[in-house]
């Protein structure tokens, strides 16, 4: 199993991390911090790469996860990258929580990776809806 699942948006970089901002919101989840690794690779004279780290979680979720195994805290809170994809659009990469806690946790694994993959989805419908009015 891949550690890493890419899904392709037809949407520039930045336009998707303000979706998924919002969509992050919208679940009512915490924003931790959004890295802007471009902006700080150019800040410190290095080329710099469209490409953004979003991090975010809920401290109830991630309350049940440490209370079955606290070295859980190395994964937590959740992360999703936002990098130029080579189709011309973004991609969206999140790790499958598989490969971080399925083995002892799977049930809370799928919870995980439902909720990565609704953000992604809900973030896609924001940017399709532009489009269609």
């Amino acid at each position: 199993m891949p550690a890493y699942e890419r899904l392709a948006i037809d949407a520039h970089p930045p336009d998707v991390v303000v979706a998924l901002r919002a969509a992050i919101r919208a679940r009512g989840l915490y924003e931790y911090a959004v890295v802007d690794h471009g902006h700080d690779m150019r800040n410190a004279g290095a080329a710099g790469f469209e490409a953004w780290t979003l991090v975010f979680g809920n401290p109830s979720a991630g309350a049940q996860l440490l209370s079955r195994d606290l070295a859980a805290a190395v994964d937590i809170p959740l992360r999703l990258a936002v990098v130029r994809g080579g189709h011309g659009g973004t991609d969206v990469v999140l790790r499958d929580m598989h490969t971080l806690i399925g083995e002892h946790h799977a049930a809370l694994a799928d919870t995980f990776n439902a909720v990565l993959h609704g953000l992604v989805a809900a973030a896609r419908r924001a940017l399709a809806a532009p489009a269609a009015n």
